[in-house]
């Protein structure tokens, strides 16, 4: 009787070291990502704006020289040369204020201004769409209106941005401690249902936001700017900034941010950002995706799949293996026991 019951302890002792070899594997797979890399950049002058309160700091895709950029609560979009002069003024007929601004880029080279009014709790948003001008003397806009629907109710306030590695289109909500990322229709219609695409949740505010070429996603925060890997993908950077103004954008070569002073005619000042994370990641041999018109998409899918599979990646997957085969064989050295000693 002892014999057997030693067996048998023998048995059951191999069931518990296997269980907790496999989860000891599993532990490193499932533990929290490190946390982003945080700095406090000291930021250099660039220049002062002409205008009294620019909002968003876009690059020109016509014009890689200018800067397009609105005042709050005015319907009309300015171009700002790179002393901070403003270059041309453009009214937007139809158009009664401007809050948010991006521009999508185009495979031969042009733009496309994508703006509107985002300010206030609202379920559905009118977007204007205007070619970037060919010329910047100054006129007006031939704008074309859309309505955007929130997929989940209503909103509170936003900032547009373009990815010009995919050229889509987000919006992103204003929050007091959190926003919501949404893409837009790959094609806008004037009569049609423009339904938002949820994509994502962040738990901070955000305030400003713009894309690098190589899809980098930097989100200016109250006391921050936060670069992620991609629209999808985690905080890889906090650069600490005393900028209060509203301005924020980030140059064509995607290597600074520009934050404002607080002020009338603030001056813009430059952030260094880290080196690019998704082109060093991409196949050389592989083609960057060419940006499609915002003008001549056709309706389809936006293709943003859940991630999937079993949690922890392979390492995680191996160490559930390692669980069940330990599993099985304290199970077989109990029952050899029993067989043995009865």
């Amino acid at each position: 009787m002892e014999m057997v019951a030693s067996r048998r302890l023998c048995g059951v002792t191999a069931l518990g070291q296997g269980v907790a070899f496999a989860l000891m594997a599993a532990a490193p797979a499932m533990a929290a990502p490190d946390p982003a890399a945080t700095s406090t950049p000291v930021p250099a002058g660039v220049f002062r704006a002409a205008l009294a309160s620019p909002a968003a700091l876009v690059p020109g895709a016509a014009h890689a020289d200018a800067w397009w950029t609105f005042e709050p609560g005015k319907g009309r979009v300015y171009a700002l040369g790179a002393d901070g002069r403003t270059t041309a003024a453009f009214t937007a007929p139809g158009v009664p204020r401007v809050s948010a601004l991006a521009v999508a880029r185009g495979d031969g080279g042009g733009g496309t201004l994508v703006f509107g009014d985002l300010e206030g709790a609202k379920d559905t948003v009118t977007l204007y769409r205007a070619a970037e001008p060919a010329n910047l003397a100054g006129g007006k806009l031939a704008v074309k209106a859309y309505k955007v629907r929130f997929p989940d109710g209503v909103h509170n306030g936003g900032v547009l941005a373009a990815d010009p590695a995919e050229g889509r289109v987000y919006l992103i909500t204003r929050g007091t401690n959190a926003a919501g990322v949404y893409a837009l229709p790959a094609a806008l219609g004037q009569q049609a249902d423009n339904r938002l695409t949820r994509v994502r949740r962040l738990p901070f505010a955000v305030r400003g936001a713009a894309f690098t070429p190589d899809g980098r996603l930097v989100l200016r925060t109250p006391d921050a700017v936060r670069v992620l890997g991609g629209v999808r993908d985690r905080v890889t950077h906090v650069l600490r900034f005393t900028g209060s103004g509203a301005a924020f954008g980030v140059t064509a070569d995607g290597r600074r941010a520009l934050v404002a002073d607080a002020g009338a005619r603030p001056r813009l000042r430059a952030v260094a950002l880290p080196g690019a994370s998704r082109q060093a990641s991409r196949d050389p041999q592989e083609p960057a995706p060419a940006p499609v018109p915002l003008a001549d998409r056709q309706p389809q899918p936006i293709d943003l799949p859940e991630r999937s599979g079993l949690p922890g990646g392979l390492l995680g997957t191996g160490a559930l293996a390692g669980l069940v085969l330990l599993g099985v064989l304290g199970g077989v050295s109990y029952l050899h026991g029993r067989r043995h000693g009865g």
